[in-house]
């Protein structure tokens, strides 16, 4: 762009309107230009006039320039206020086959003053608009200056030096030549034989503008040109120098430089072309041209694209958005991380004696046992009663598994959302989009509850058939483990051995029978002399949650403590209850033994089944929440395009149409840019 910067009185406006040709800028007193106004020029073939497409009405074409000149003081009054500044830019475009393609901008006039009902940081307000724009590095600078008046305090050339030190890209303007006093001219500034001047690497032009009088008098642009050039043709200062002078000079330095300055920010200004233009294709891209015939197979590219990003993202077989993304696990490897870590310590930390339990109280325990043996007792433990512990135990693997499907869910469900995301084409057709999303829905929903269904069964299952001869639980050496912790370690290996053999079953010698027969017999004496020893010297009911009552004495008398006469109001019915409270807590060897081969079996095999569970949970998982949701998803979705509302489905939003021919108009216009780049590019390199 091509700035235009100076005094209020320096004839910045008649500057711009001879190079554009027409008068159509604001005049008066005061501060008159209070905002920026960008004009663009584009050389046609049509005829002349002006838009502003920035306003309340962008679409309407102005032939008359005094309309122009009308509708620049109102935009101005509505973007500023009556007297305030804005750095809020008038839009107005020219197109006219007398000018060239260039871009100007008029901006407010320098002022060192304030006149009354101004602000007093209005000169400041104005300097930092001017700056914000010559600022710029690909800006050419006009600073316009009065002959008649010292460059050293020129306000045009103090502004483009604070940005443009060296003077690269800052053009001198002179006018008024023709009301410098008698006797001087500019020809040295102009030459630069002036050692006083300020150094501008491109130079000063000389132009004359119209007087007041002209301007009065409705002298044309075309007629003021014609003055000036007779002007420097005939005046002895600027004769010599006539090529170099004028308007239609500054005309032409101005647009090589702009081509200069372009060729200078070729690469920049190519890779943001490139980069437009790719963005502009996707978004053609995203809102495809709908015909009739062409619906049914658009349809199909669409659900193949989705079922692709689904499947992608699940099985990490195709590199979709997102998988650069190395900040958290995304996809199939989040659902792999759900199995193999989150869901296999929950199920890792589950412990017989974890959560509050209350059935693994040893109390609970016994009278279990008691229970399941019913009238007369038993010598042996009953299965009924382990059964039903390692059950419980089992159970509470229920919750942990409906859980992690849960999860699976939730990261499918976002699966679907994110791959319908990446199917950007979907975004122009909602219904298409809405489909896809419900039937997506449904099958995930269906699939999750006969998950869920089959987790239960898995469970329950389990519950229901305690397999004691699976190959990896050894009875055997988890009762003789109990033994070992019960009575100590005083056994030798060789004994440790030959009860272990005993134990299994094994055929015995009359010796080793002997041996054995003595092992029982010293451990049946250490049973009757001390309290049973745990595995880290404690007791064994340290080791229960709700602890165990130490039995009574022999001579522990029921009601013992409460006084004479308690036991005196006591009926039947109570002393009846009380002593079956003392049978419940009386505690025998051998019930102590079996309570504890109970706990150890029951801790066994539900570790087992945590290896089981973690192993067959995700499995169930993977094929019917994972795979089955990928082959009815794919084979559901492409049922639509055989449906006979394709193409309802396939209707465009609203707004599509209007998009793509505003999409398809910019990318037209970026891609002759794109060419016009091209060929300047290419005139720089031949030096044409």
């Amino acid at each position: 762009m091509i700035a235009v910067v100076g005094s209020q009185s320096a004839g910045k406006s008649s500057v711009l309107e001879n190079i554009v040709g027409r008068s159509f800028l604001p005049r008066g007193n005061g501060i008159v230009t209070r905002c920026p106004c960008e004009i663009r020029m584009h050389a046609t073939e049509s005829e002349e006039y002006g838009m502003f497409k920035g306003s309340n009405e962008p679409d309407r074409k102005y032939f008359d320039f005094n309309d122009i000149r009308l509708k620049i003081e109102s935009e101005t009054d509505r973007l500023a206020g009556k007297k305030g500044l804005t750095v809020d830019a008038i839009l107005l475009d020219i197109y006219s086959p007398n000018v060239l393609d260039l871009t100007l901008v008029d901006l407010p006039g320098a002022v060192r003053t304030v006149a009354e009902g101004q602000d007093l940081d209005t000169p400041a307000k104005i300097q930092q608009m001017i700056l914000r724009y010559i600022a710029q590095p690909n800006c050419i600078i006009l600073a316009v200056s009065a002959a008649n008046n010292d460059l050293a305090v020129s306000d045009a050339i103090a502004l483009s030096q604070q940005v443009d030190p060296k003077g690269e890209r800052t053009i001198g303007v002179l006018t008024k030549l023709d009301l410098m006093d008698e006797g001087t001219n500019a020809r040295r500034i102009i030459t630069g034989e002036d050692d006083s001047a300020p150094k501008l690497k491109l130079g000063y032009i000389g132009v004359v503008n119209r007087s007041q009088k002209d301007i009065i008098d409705h002298r044309s642009i075309t007629d003021a040109r014609e003055k000036e050039a007779q002007y420097f043709a005939s005046e002895p200062a600027y004769r010599s120098l006539f090529a170099r002078m004028g308007t239609q000079h500054l005309v032409t330095r101005c647009s090589e430089q702009l081509v200069q300055a372009i060729q200078r920010e070729l690469p920049t200004i190519s890779k943001k072309l490139n980069a437009l233009i790719h963005q502009k294709k996707q978004e053609l891209r995203a809102l495809p041209d709908t015909q009739p015939a062409t619906l049914r197979s658009m349809m199909t590219e669409v659900i193949h694209a989705f079922i692709e990003e689904f499947n992608g993202l699940i099985d990490g077989l195709k590199k979709s958005a997102g998988f650069e993304d190395t900040s958290e696990l995304v996809g199939g490897a989040r659902i792999e991380a759900l199995f193999s870590s989150v869901f296999r310590q929950e199920i890792f930390d589950l412990y017989v004696f974890s959560g509050g339990d209350a059935s693994m109280a040893e109390d609970n325990i016994r009278i279990l046992m008691k229970n399941t043996k019913g009238l007369g007792g038993g010598l042996f433990m009953d299965n009924a009663a382990l059964d039903k512990m390692i059950a419980n135990q089992i159970e509470r693997f229920r919750d942990p598994s409906i859980k992690c499907a849960r999860m699976v869910f939730e990261e499918m469900s976002k699966l679907q959302s994110k791959a319908i995301d990446q199917v950007a084409v979907l975004g122009a057709f909602p219904k298409a989009r809405l489909a896809i999303i419900e039937v997506v829905t449904r099958v995930l929903s269906g699939q999750h509850e006969k998950t869920v269904d089959h987790l239960n069964t898995f469970v329950e299952m389990n519950c229901h058939r305690i397999n004691y001869d699976h190959p990896d639980f050894d009875s055997v050496r988890v009762m003789h483990e109990v033994e070992l912790r019960r009575f100590g370690d005083e056994e030798n290996e060789e004994e440790k051995t030959l009860v272990l053999k005993a134990h299994s079953g094994q055929e015995l010698t009359s010796e080793e029978k002997a041996k054995v027969r003595g092992i029982m017999e010293r451990r049946q004496r250490a049973s009757q002399g001390q309290q049973p020893r745990a595995a880290d010297g404690g007791t064994v009911s340290s080791h229960f949650q709700g602890g165990m009552s130490a039995p009574p004495t022999n001579n522990t008398t029921v009601g013992a403590g409460l006084g004479a006469g308690s036991l005196v109001r006591q009926t039947s019915k109570d002393v009846e209850s009380q002593r079956l409270h003392h049978f419940l807590k009386t505690i025998s060897p051998k019930e102590q033994t079996q309570v504890e081969q109970v706990v150890a079996l029951t801790d066994a095999y539900f570790a087992l089944s945590k290896k089981a569970v973690v192993d067959q949970v995700p499995k169930y998982i993977q094929l019917l929440l994972v795979e089955h949701t990928q082959k009815k998803v794919a084979k559901e979705v492409m049922m639509l395009v055989s449906d006979a509302n394709v193409e309802e489905l396939m209707s465009p939003s609203d707004d599509v149409k209007i998009r793509r021919e505003e999409t398809q108009a910019a990318l037209e216009k970026l891609q002759e840019a794109h060419e016009m780049l091209f060929e300047v590019s290419r005139a720089a390199s031949t030096g044409l």
